[in-house]
């Protein structure tokens, strides 16, 4: 992922791209294995947290 960085405009993009990944592998894994859900649905709310604190 050398270059994933120069897909995004900003660190705001970034975030959102990430946050979106986070929350789609942890709806998956919440039919597999619900504790690996939560823990990626933490990380998720944690980049949540700092997008409203950027805007």
């Amino acid at each position: 992922m050398m270059f994933g960085n120069l897909l995004y405009r900003n660190k705001e993009e970034r975030l959102r791209h990430e946050f979106s990944k986070l929350m789609s592998r942890a709806f998956k894994m919440a039919l597999v294995d619900k504790e690996k859900s939560d823990k990626l649905n933490a990380r998720a709310k944690k980049i949540l947290k700092e997008l409203k604190r950027m805007n």
